[in-house]
């Protein structure tokens, strides 16, 4: 049996994505409606290749793990350039090269996200713990050295002794990430075979941990000395690809302060200001930018401006998938 380093000598280029694939929005199944999956099945599941002749998804039905590449391969959207096509029986010795899945295995083993050795066993049900290990396998992929760390590790699973000790780091992880729900029973299950349709919510809810984790929100201050006033303006530049949603515990959601030199502050805007108590929220649409502005009025910055060297900014508010400076945003005054 040769080694997977074999097949990456071969490989030119790796094109990295971290597109959200999901299936078209016509492409919906005769037994899905109202099941508990049924969004996470209808987003991220093929239907050319998961319908039978009758267009059932059969979701309750236990999943191979053929049919998880299948599905977990479509849903991630890689693709590897290589100089010369691998042979799938350089990776294992049960499958071959015209087996439908083969292209895709070949594909998630040279990413490591498949990380079986010698024999794959296509046809045999996939546990929940091999589930998880596979998902925690494509999240690390996609986010290579920029992967979450666990800051306070969920309580072990009841059934805890039971997962095989290679996958209860990606347990433990999936849990801590909102990938795994801890039911009632605190029990994990983790030789119970993994149905269609847990396999497609849990890609699902990497997907968009994956495109929660890769948000790429830009925050700027500025300011402009204009006709013997300061203007000041926040800057939010959304430059991913989904819209990002602040939320504010009232209407206080910016604020502006000056200081000199030493450190010492000179104004913030928001002190003579009055705000609603409402909740509020302000949505950046993806590829978007959206400003919070204030004045500094003439005879105010006629006093200060001879000892005013910088200014902060600070959005006040949180959103998911992105860190705000509380220590504010700061800029020199020129």
């Amino acid at each position: 049996m040769k080694k997977i380093w074999i097949a990456l000598m071969l490989i030119t280029s790796i094109l990295f994505t971290n597109t959200i694939a999901f299936a078209a929005a016509d492409t919906k199944f005769t037994d899905t409606k109202g099941h508990w999956a049924e969004k996470s099945i209808e987003k991220i599941v093929d239907k050319e290749t998961f319908a039978d002749k009758d267009s059932r998804f059969q979701p309750n039905k236990t999943i191979t793990k053929s049919e998880f590449v299948l599905m977990l391969y479509k849903a991630l959207d890689i693709h590897i350039a290589y100089f010369k096509a691998p042979d799938i029986k350089d990776y294992f010795d049960d499958v071959k090269n015209e087996d439908i899945y083969a292209s895709a295995l070949i594909d998630l083993v040279t990413t490591n996200i498949i990380d079986d050795k010698d024999h794959f066993y296509p046809a045999r049900a996939l546990t929940r713990e091999q589930m998880v290990h596979y998902i925690m396998n494509a999240y690390k992929y996609k986010m290579g050295d920029n992967y979450k760390m666990i800051k306070l590790p969920p309580k072990p699973f009841a059934d805890n002794k039971k997962i095989n000790p290679v996958y209860s780091g990606d347990v433990t992880r999936s849990e801590y990430m909102g990938l795994t729900v801890r039911p009632i029973s605190k029990m994990f299950y983790p030789k119970h075979v993994a149905t269609r349709a847990q396999a497609a919510v849990m890609i699902e809810r990497l997907l968009r941990q994956l495109e929660k984790e890769n948000l790429k929100v830009e925050i700027t201050p500025s300011v402009e000395q204009k006709n013997g006033t300061l203007n000041m303006k926040l800057s939010i530049t959304n430059h991913s690809n989904t819209k990002v949603v602040f939320t504010h515990s009232s209407g206080y959601k910016y604020d502006f302060k000056l200081f000199d030199s030493k450190g010492n502050n000179l104004y913030t805007w928001s002190a003579d200001k009055m705000f609603t108590m409402a909740l509020a929220t302000t949505v950046v649409e993806p590829n978007q930018t959206v400003e919070f502005s204030a004045e500094v009025e003439k005879a105010v910055w006629d006093n200060i401006k001879t000892k005013a060297v910088s200014i902060k900014a600070y959005l006040i508010g949180k959103v998911d998938g992105f860190t705000i400076n509380t220590d504010g945003y700061e800029i020199e005054i020129k």
